[in-house]
């Protein structure tokens, strides 16, 4: 096949959506948009399992961007596309049933290609432009729920995507400056050339970490989690590996760069995010929200790994051809097991919680070749690696062991059936990926570029399975304790403490009804007070018509573009 028509089908791969998207302007034609929600990453994923590696340039875009399939482009253009395959399945099924309601398609189709645009991208500024429409969309997404907390998660991810696009917009022009260029390689080369790489680190952690759900950006993830449909929770997946996770993968030099005490801040940050999302995880009760705290583990699992990268660099060209494996075993599997997670029990009555328990395994085993890149520096540094691994197999146990008693919600299409064979898809394409990784990448084919040694499967791996195995058992023996807790005997022997825990939940509850009820009530009758006493003064109304203008979405829209223009002239 000629090298034009190669790039002519990657080409058509990226604006594929963006032409269905522009099509639901026709009235007419929208019914066929939804119809093609399930299509549109059906050419991407072709052409991540098919097209060779290449280039193309668009010299007439975003001051000459272009597009490149690369190894790691080509995993993480996989994972979106699977991701979308089923979210997209799921969404045109949901808008068909609820034939009342008028959701655009139009939020879907632009993420779909926004999250294509994010793995193809060769070019630091066509990239943070796919990384911005992704975010929006999403935001957009999440919206159409239509109640309360997806309110509150879309606000939170507003806000917290302007201040992320912001520095991540500082970053690329710090670097692009220092480089000369905006591609990737070019960008790369300053990172690694950089004075300050604590600086570029934090802007890199705060950027990405909003998008990714690290901890103390990640306000937005857990609401969006808990409130959204199952389709757009799919779609939350395929966002936080392409618009989160895959920047670290494009901007650092793994293995050119040996940041000690950057890599060890990470560490510790990826640390806490692990141990925030174990506690929410058993702190939550809905399956939904659980599903989203897996998400920041496997999060924090990436951020250890990438510390370790830049910790130890002679394992970072390894390492960083073995993440976007993983990101396509875990974020593939986790789709399924929301998929399963929240279908209801189907004949025969085993066929789910094995399916479940076997896209656990797939999570477990996702980093054992990372793993294997660290034997020779010892047990104990071996093992350090597995301890966010713990936390999400903790996770993973508890919520396959709640599946038990979750009925699993009507699903939209008459069908039972439907999400678990969306669902057992997943598991396939996922499990195919394990055996690559675990068997070792073939020596000839596609997936050459990123071939890596076969694990070695010595007592230190046997040692790390025993451990995540161990964390999976007592997630789930946690489960089956808070579902079959016994009642309290009245003639048993009491507790001291019981008393003092009674008075504390007593304090608790004295101190909610404080902060929820009394406190926001005196707040609105003084702000009431206030909007009265001004509302006679003529600077006061010039003031609420000023407002009411800044907020429409064109007026914030060009006050962003100006901002950001008035930063690249203060940044050249």
């Amino acid at each position: 096949m000629s090298a034009g028509l190669l790039q002519s089908a990657v080409l058509f791969a990226l604006v594929w959506p963006f032409v269905a998207a522009a099509t639901w302007t026709i009235r007419a034609a929208r019914p066929w948009v939804i119809g093609l929600l399930p299509w549109s990453a059906v050419p991407a994923l072709a052409v991540a399992l098919s097209v060779p590696d290449l280039t193309l340039s668009l010299p007439e875009t975003l001051l000459g961007s272009g597009l490149a399939l690369d190894a790691t482009g080509r995993v993480f253009l996989a994972t979106t596309a699977l991701l979308w395959l089923a979210a997209g399945t799921l969404m045109a099924l949901e808008r068909r049933a609820d034939a009342g309601e008028r959701r655009s398609a139009v939020p879907a189709l632009l993420a779909t290609g926004a999250g294509f645009a994010l793995a193809l991208a060769d070019d630091g500024l066509l990239w943070f432009a796919a990384g911005t429409l992704a975010g929006y969309a999403t935001y957009a997404l999440i919206l159409q729920a239509a109640t309360r907390p997806a309110r509150i998660a879309g606000r939170r991810l507003v806000i917290l995507l302007v201040l992320s696009d912001l520095l991540l917009f500082e970053l690329f022009l710090i670097l692009a400056h220092a480089a000369g260029g905006t591609s990737f390689t070019a960008l790369r080369g300053a990172v690694a050339a950089t004075d300050s790489p604590a600086f570029v680190l934090t802007l890199m952690t705060l950027g990405f970490g909003v998008k990714a759900g690290v901890l103390g950006v990640h306000l937005w993830l857990l609401p969006a989690f808990g409130s959204t449909t199952l389709g757009v929770r799919v779609a939350l997946i395929a966002f936080v590996a392409a618009a989160g996770l895959l920047g670290w993968l494009r901007l650092l030099p793994l293995g050119e760069i040996a940041w000690g005490n950057a890599g060890m801040a990470l560490r510790w940050l990826a640390l806490a995010t692990a141990v925030y999302a174990l506690i929410s995880g058993f702190a939550k009760t809905g399956q939904r929200t659980r599903a989203g705290s897996v998400l920041m583990a496997l999060t924090a699992q990436w951020l250890w790994m990438l510390a370790a990268a830049l910790q130890r660099p002679e394992s970072g060209d390894a390492i960083a051809a073995l993440l976007p494996m993983l990101a396509l075993q875990s974020g593939v599997a986790l789709a399924a097991l929301v998929l399963l997670g929240d279908a209801r029990p189907i004949r025969p009555r085993a066929l789910r919680p094995a399916m479940s328990w076997f896209a656990v395994v797939l999570v477990v085993l996702a980093p054992l070749p990372i793993l294997s890149v660290w034997m020779d520096a010892g047990p104990f540094a071996a093992l350090a690696l597995w301890w966010p691994s713990v936390a999400a197999a903790l996770l993973l146990g508890r919520f396959v062991g709640a599946m038990a008693s979750h009925k699993g919600t009507a699903s939209r299409p008459r069908s039972p059936r439907g999400r678990v064979t969306l669902g057992a898809a997943l598991l396939v394409a996922s499990a195919v990926g394990a055996a690559t990784s675990l068997l070792g990448y073939p020596p000839t084919g596609l997936w050459s570029p990123i071939q890596a040694d076969t694990p070695d499967w010595s007592l230190n791996s046997a040692v790390a399975v025993a451990a995540l195995a161990g964390g999976v058992s007592l997630g789930w023996l946690a489960s089956l304790r808070a579902r079959y807790r016994p009642a309290r005997d009245s003639n048993a022997w009491p507790n001291p403490l019981h008393s003092v825990h009674e008075r504390m939940r007593a304090l608790r509850g004295w101190l909610r009804r404080i902060a929820q009820i009394h406190l926001p009530g005196w707040r609105d009758a003084i702000l009431d007070t206030l909007a009265a006493a001004a509302s006679s003064a003529s600077p006061g109304a010039l003031a609420r018509r000023a407002e009411a203008r800044l907020i429409r979405w064109e007026v914030a829209l060009a006050m962003f573009v100006l901002l950001g223009a008035t930063v690249a002239w203060l940044g050249g």
